[in-house]
Protein backbone atom coordinates (compact mmCIF):
# COMPACT_ATOMS: atom_id res chain seq x y z
CA UNK A 1 0.00 0.00 0.00
CA UNK A 2 1.39 3.48 -0.66
CA UNK A 3 1.62 5.85 1.68
CA UNK A 4 0.59 9.47 1.06
CA UNK A 5 3.21 11.99 1.25
CA UNK A 6 2.84 14.39 4.41
CA UNK A 7 1.21 17.73 3.81
CA UNK A 8 3.00 20.69 4.14
CA UNK A 9 1.83 23.84 6.11
CA UNK A 10 3.31 27.26 7.15
CA UNK A 11 5.19 27.46 9.85
CA UNK A 12 3.44 30.18 11.54
CA UNK A 13 0.42 27.58 11.31
CA UNK A 14 1.86 25.13 13.65
CA UNK A 15 0.90 24.68 17.13
CA UNK A 16 3.18 24.01 19.73
CA UNK A 17 4.98 20.45 20.34
CA UNK A 18 6.97 19.96 23.57
CA UNK A 19 10.34 17.27 23.88
CA UNK A 20 11.01 16.36 27.57
CA UNK A 21 10.34 19.48 28.55
CA UNK A 22 11.79 21.73 26.09
CA UNK A 23 9.25 23.84 23.52
CA UNK A 24 9.85 22.70 20.12
CA UNK A 25 8.73 24.55 16.57
CA UNK A 26 4.70 24.65 15.90
CA UNK A 27 2.87 21.48 14.22
CA UNK A 28 -0.24 22.21 12.04
CA UNK A 29 -2.07 19.72 9.72
CA UNK A 30 -5.13 19.70 8.66
CA UNK A 31 -12.30 11.37 3.23
CA UNK A 32 -12.38 7.40 -3.63
CA UNK A 33 -16.14 7.19 -3.94
CA UNK A 34 -18.00 4.58 -5.66
CA UNK A 35 -21.27 6.24 -7.87
CA UNK A 36 -23.94 4.56 -8.26
CA UNK A 37 -26.70 6.37 -9.96
CA UNK A 38 -30.65 5.14 -9.09
CA UNK A 39 -33.77 5.83 -11.06
CA UNK A 40 -36.38 7.47 -8.95
CA UNK A 41 -40.09 6.75 -9.01
CA UNK A 42 -42.04 9.30 -8.83
CA UNK A 43 -45.85 9.60 -8.34
CA UNK A 44 -46.97 13.35 -8.41
CA UNK A 45 -47.43 15.60 -11.15
CA UNK A 46 -44.75 16.23 -13.44
CA UNK A 47 -42.94 14.46 -16.07
CA UNK A 48 -39.26 14.69 -15.68
CA UNK A 49 -37.41 11.91 -13.50
CA UNK A 50 -34.41 13.11 -11.70
CA UNK A 51 -31.50 10.56 -11.24
CA UNK A 52 -30.19 10.40 -7.55
CA UNK A 53 -26.08 10.61 -7.13
CA UNK A 54 -25.32 8.19 -4.09
CA UNK A 55 -21.84 8.73 -2.83
CA UNK A 56 -20.68 5.15 -0.98
CA UNK A 57 -17.04 6.10 0.89
CA UNK A 58 -16.89 2.27 1.92
CA UNK A 59 -17.48 -0.24 -0.45
CA UNK A 60 -17.34 -4.19 -0.48
CA UNK A 61 -14.33 -5.40 -1.60
CA UNK A 62 -14.79 -5.99 -4.96
CA UNK A 63 -12.52 -9.27 -6.90
CA UNK A 64 -12.15 -10.16 -10.50
CA UNK A 65 -15.43 -10.03 -12.70
CA UNK A 66 -15.14 -14.34 -13.06
CA UNK A 67 -15.66 -14.20 -8.98
CA UNK A 68 -18.29 -12.66 -6.31
CA UNK A 69 -16.82 -10.28 -3.85
CA UNK A 70 -15.91 -11.84 -0.76
CA UNK A 71 -18.78 -11.38 1.81
CA UNK A 72 -17.42 -9.84 5.15
CA UNK A 73 -14.97 -7.71 3.59
CA UNK A 74 -15.13 -3.93 3.90
CA UNK A 75 -12.70 -1.30 1.56
CA UNK A 76 -11.93 1.56 3.95
CA UNK A 77 -11.91 5.04 2.09
CA UNK A 78 -13.07 7.74 4.68
CA UNK A 79 -11.84 10.67 6.47
CA UNK A 80 -12.89 11.52 9.80
CA UNK A 81 -12.34 15.31 11.76
CA UNK A 82 -11.34 15.51 14.84
CA UNK A 83 -10.33 17.58 17.91
CA UNK A 84 -6.69 16.71 19.00
CA UNK A 85 -6.58 18.58 22.69
CA UNK A 86 -2.60 18.15 24.72
CA UNK A 87 -3.06 15.71 27.36
CA UNK A 88 -1.11 13.72 29.87
CA UNK A 89 0.79 11.02 27.97
CA UNK A 90 -0.12 7.50 28.33
CA UNK A 91 1.35 5.21 31.53
CA UNK A 92 2.53 3.06 29.00
CA UNK A 93 4.31 5.66 26.79
CA UNK A 94 8.45 5.88 26.84
CA UNK A 95 9.47 8.29 29.61
CA UNK A 96 11.17 10.59 26.62
CA UNK A 97 7.65 10.48 24.87
CA UNK A 98 6.54 14.10 23.79
CA UNK A 99 3.90 16.18 21.91
CA UNK A 100 0.87 13.66 23.34
CA UNK A 101 -2.74 14.10 22.44
CA UNK A 102 -6.06 12.90 22.75
CA UNK A 103 -7.37 12.76 19.34
CA UNK A 104 -11.56 12.03 19.20
CA UNK A 105 -13.84 12.51 16.59
CA UNK A 106 -17.01 11.36 15.25
CA UNK A 107 -18.82 11.01 12.05
CA UNK A 108 -20.48 8.92 9.26
CA UNK A 109 -18.62 5.49 8.41
CA UNK A 110 -20.14 4.24 5.10
CA UNK A 111 -20.68 0.34 5.57
CA UNK A 112 -20.25 0.83 9.24
CA UNK A 113 -22.43 3.53 10.53
CA UNK A 114 -22.12 6.20 13.21
CA UNK A 115 -18.70 6.00 14.89
CA UNK A 116 -16.29 7.54 17.45
CA UNK A 117 -12.38 7.33 17.02
CA UNK A 118 -10.40 7.73 20.07
CA UNK A 119 -6.54 7.03 20.31
CA UNK A 120 -3.38 8.57 21.98
CA UNK A 121 -1.02 9.99 19.44
CA UNK A 122 2.88 11.23 20.99
CA UNK A 123 6.25 10.85 19.34
CA UNK A 124 9.92 9.93 20.45
CA UNK A 125 12.81 12.18 18.83
CA UNK A 126 16.44 11.79 18.71
CA UNK A 127 18.40 8.18 19.91
CA UNK A 128 17.29 5.76 20.21
CA UNK A 129 13.98 5.94 17.39
CA UNK A 130 16.45 8.28 14.73
CA UNK A 131 20.12 9.28 14.30
CA UNK A 132 19.27 13.02 14.49
CA UNK A 133 18.41 14.49 17.89
CA UNK A 134 15.92 17.15 15.90
CA UNK A 135 13.96 13.91 14.09
CA UNK A 136 11.87 11.98 15.51
CA UNK A 137 8.68 9.63 14.71
CA UNK A 138 5.45 8.94 15.75
CA UNK A 139 4.92 6.42 17.83
CA UNK A 140 2.83 2.59 18.29
CA UNK A 141 -0.30 3.02 20.62
CA UNK A 142 -4.11 1.55 20.79
CA UNK A 143 -7.09 3.21 20.00
CA UNK A 144 -10.89 1.79 18.64
CA UNK A 145 -13.72 2.79 16.74
CA UNK A 146 -17.07 2.81 18.36
CA UNK A 147 -19.89 1.80 16.16
CA UNK A 148 -23.09 3.45 17.44
CA UNK A 149 -25.59 0.25 18.29
CA UNK A 150 -24.05 -2.44 17.09
CA UNK A 151 -20.00 -2.80 18.50
CA UNK A 152 -16.11 -1.69 18.43
CA UNK A 153 -13.66 -2.06 16.63
CA UNK A 154 -9.62 -2.14 18.08
CA UNK A 155 -6.65 -1.12 16.30
CA UNK A 156 -2.83 -0.99 16.64
CA UNK A 157 -1.31 1.99 15.31
CA UNK A 158 2.46 1.38 14.42
CA UNK A 159 5.39 3.32 14.96
CA UNK A 160 5.54 5.88 11.91
CA UNK A 161 8.21 4.39 9.39
CA UNK A 162 10.50 7.30 8.68
CA UNK A 163 12.21 10.09 10.53
CA UNK A 164 11.01 13.66 9.93
CA UNK A 165 11.91 16.83 11.16
CA UNK A 166 9.46 17.96 14.05
CA UNK A 167 7.58 20.31 11.79
CA UNK A 168 6.16 17.49 9.85
CA UNK A 169 5.53 14.64 13.00
CA UNK A 170 2.00 15.33 13.21
CA UNK A 171 1.32 14.99 9.59
CA UNK A 172 3.31 11.63 9.27
CA UNK A 173 1.30 8.67 7.99
CA UNK A 174 0.59 5.48 10.36
CA UNK A 175 0.13 1.83 9.21
CA UNK A 176 -2.87 0.76 11.03
CA UNK A 177 -4.17 -3.14 12.03
CA UNK A 178 -6.95 -3.83 13.67
CA UNK A 179 -6.62 -6.19 16.11
CA UNK A 180 -10.57 -7.33 17.24
CA UNK A 181 -13.60 -6.12 17.80
CA UNK A 182 -17.14 -6.70 19.82
CA UNK A 183 -20.53 -7.11 18.86
CA UNK A 184 -21.37 -6.99 15.40
CA UNK A 185 -17.44 -6.56 14.41
CA UNK A 186 -16.15 -9.95 17.23
CA UNK A 187 -13.21 -11.33 15.56
CA UNK A 188 -12.58 -8.53 13.02
CA UNK A 189 -9.14 -8.08 11.34
CA UNK A 190 -7.97 -6.15 8.58
CA UNK A 191 -4.76 -3.28 7.74
CA UNK A 192 -4.64 -0.47 6.36
CA UNK A 193 -2.81 3.50 6.08
CA UNK A 194 -3.86 6.23 8.37
CA UNK A 195 -2.86 9.51 6.96
CA UNK A 196 -3.01 12.55 9.55
CA UNK A 197 -3.71 16.18 8.91
CA UNK A 198 -3.49 18.02 12.24
CA UNK A 199 -3.68 21.59 12.86
CA UNK A 200 -3.94 23.54 16.15
CA UNK A 201 -5.83 21.14 18.17
CA UNK A 202 -7.83 19.18 15.35
CA UNK A 203 -7.53 18.07 12.39
CA UNK A 204 -8.35 15.13 10.11
CA UNK A 205 -7.76 11.27 9.31
CA UNK A 206 -7.76 9.58 6.12
CA UNK A 207 -8.64 5.69 6.97
CA UNK A 208 -7.34 3.55 3.77
CA UNK A 209 -7.56 -0.30 4.37
CA UNK A 210 -9.69 -3.08 4.67
CA UNK A 211 -12.02 -4.77 7.27
CA UNK A 212 -12.67 -8.21 7.37
CA UNK A 213 -15.35 -10.05 9.89
CA UNK A 214 -16.08 -13.15 9.09
CA UNK A 215 -19.65 -14.11 8.55
CA UNK A 216 -20.51 -10.45 8.86
CA UNK A 217 -22.14 -9.10 5.28
CA UNK A 218 -21.47 -5.42 5.33
CA UNK A 219 -24.50 -3.56 4.17
CA UNK A 220 -23.21 -0.59 1.94
CA UNK A 221 -26.65 -0.06 -0.56
CA UNK A 222 -28.01 3.10 -0.24
CA UNK A 223 -31.58 3.63 0.13
CA UNK A 224 -34.02 4.46 -2.31
CA UNK A 225 -35.43 7.10 -3.09
CA UNK A 226 -38.80 8.14 -4.29
CA UNK A 227 -41.12 11.18 -5.33
CA UNK A 228 -38.16 13.74 -5.97
CA UNK A 229 -39.63 15.00 -9.52
CA UNK A 230 -39.50 18.34 -11.27
CA UNK A 231 -43.07 20.06 -11.58
CA UNK A 232 -44.36 23.47 -12.61
CA UNK A 233 -46.83 25.11 -10.33
CA UNK A 234 -48.65 28.42 -10.89
CA UNK A 235 -48.96 31.54 -8.76
CA UNK A 236 -52.04 32.93 -8.09
CA UNK A 237 -52.67 36.12 -9.97
CA UNK A 238 -50.15 39.13 -8.49
CA UNK A 239 -48.63 36.55 -5.64
CA UNK A 240 -44.96 36.39 -6.48
CA UNK A 241 -45.15 33.49 -4.33
CA UNK A 242 -46.49 30.20 -4.03
CA UNK A 243 -46.53 27.37 -0.97
CA UNK A 244 -45.30 24.63 -3.16
CA UNK A 245 -45.63 20.71 -1.41
CA UNK A 246 -43.87 17.63 -2.18
CA UNK A 247 -43.48 14.16 -1.04
CA UNK A 248 -40.12 12.38 -1.40
CA UNK A 249 -39.63 8.96 0.76
CA UNK A 250 -37.11 6.75 1.28
CA UNK A 251 -36.89 2.61 1.29
CA UNK A 252 -33.54 0.63 2.54
CA UNK A 253 -33.11 -3.02 1.92
CA UNK A 254 -32.21 -3.50 5.59
CA UNK A 255 -33.67 -0.73 7.59
CA UNK A 256 -36.52 -0.72 5.56
CA UNK A 257 -38.04 3.30 5.99
CA UNK A 258 -35.89 5.37 6.22
CA UNK A 259 -36.13 9.36 6.96
CA UNK A 260 -35.78 12.28 4.29
CA UNK A 261 -34.29 15.21 4.68
CA UNK A 262 -35.12 18.57 2.02
CA UNK A 263 -34.58 21.71 1.54
CA UNK A 264 -35.91 23.75 0.58
CA UNK A 265 -38.37 21.56 3.05
CA UNK A 266 -41.83 20.96 1.79
CA UNK A 267 -44.49 23.68 1.91
CA UNK A 268 -41.92 26.14 1.76
CA UNK A 269 -43.28 29.36 -0.64
CA UNK A 270 -41.14 29.56 -3.54
CA UNK A 271 -41.05 32.62 -5.56
CA UNK A 272 -41.36 32.95 -9.22
CA UNK A 273 -38.79 31.47 -11.57
CA UNK A 274 -37.08 28.23 -10.68
CA UNK A 275 -35.67 26.28 -7.85
CA UNK A 276 -33.70 23.46 -7.04
CA UNK A 277 -34.86 21.33 -3.86
CA UNK A 278 -32.25 18.65 -2.88
CA UNK A 279 -32.76 15.61 -0.86
CA UNK A 280 -31.08 12.94 1.09
CA UNK A 281 -31.52 10.00 2.92
CA UNK A 282 -29.00 7.61 5.27
CA UNK A 283 -29.33 4.46 6.81
CA UNK A 284 -28.04 2.68 10.00
CA UNK A 285 -25.02 1.96 8.24
CA UNK A 286 -23.93 5.36 6.71
CA UNK A 287 -25.10 5.05 3.06
CA UNK A 288 -26.30 7.91 1.68
CA UNK A 289 -28.77 8.22 -1.57
CA UNK A 290 -29.38 12.38 -2.06
CA UNK A 291 -31.55 13.50 -5.32
CA UNK A 292 -32.60 17.00 -6.74
CA UNK A 293 -34.91 18.09 -9.21
CA UNK A 294 -36.41 21.33 -10.07
CA UNK A 295 -39.63 23.60 -9.28
CA UNK A 296 -40.47 26.34 -11.75
CA UNK A 297 -43.06 28.74 -10.59
CA UNK A 298 -44.98 30.36 -13.18
CA UNK A 299 -46.56 34.09 -12.30
CA UNK A 300 -50.72 33.79 -12.72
Amino acid sequence: MTLSSPRAFPKRAFDTITEAGRPGPPCRGVIGRLGKRASLHVGTTGSVAVAAVVAVVFALATAPASSPASAGTLNLRVSLRFDSPATSCPSDAPADAGGCRARTGKGLFPGLGSATQTYAWYYRLGPPTCPSPDDGKPQANTGRLVIAGKGEIQFLLLEGKRCTDVESLRNEPQEFTITGGTGTYAGAAGSGTLDHSAASGFGTDTWTGTIVVPGHDFDVTPPTLSGAQSRTVRATKGSKRVRVSYTVTATDAVDGRVPVSCAPRPGTRLSVGRSVVECSATDSSANTASASFRVTVKPG
